[in-house]
């Protein structure tokens, strides 16, 4: 059963800007790409197939949110939800340009934000 690293090719780790050191500069320009438009919601990717261990991590986000009052079968909370993945995947990048975290597991973690944003598509 393929779990979320099936979800998709590998990203090549983020690069730094020429114009800065690389310990005190990471180039956002791959993160700024994901969404241009302040205007519109950003529309998720399409969802890989049908995939357990995805559905299970959706019934366990949606109990959560469902703890404060919320939905992700609500467009605007799963966009929300998005969101906060897509700022964990920028965080991630920094961990990587840091040298915090070897491209292994930035491969790994980021597999895995990146597939958990398809939560919401399985509820």
């Amino acid at each position: 059963m393929p779990g979320p690293e099936a979800a998709g090719a590998i990203p090549p780790p983020p690069t730094t800007s020429p114009a800065a050191p690389a310990d005190n500069v990471i180039d956002l320009t791959r993160a700024l790409a994901r969404n241009t438009s302040k205007d519109a919601p950003m529309a998720a990717p399409e969802p890989p197939p049908r995939d357990p261990l995805l559905e299970r991590l959706a019934i366990e986000a949606e109990s959560l949110f469902l703890t404060r009052n919320r939905t992700l079968s609500d467009p605007a909370t799963a966009d929300a939800y998005r969101i906060a993945l897509d700022l964990a995947l920028l965080l991630l990048d920094g961990a990587l340009a840091k040298g915090h975290i070897g491209d292994d597991g930035y491969r790994r973690l980021h597999n895995t934000l990146a597939a958990a944003q398809h939560a919401p598509d399985c509820l």
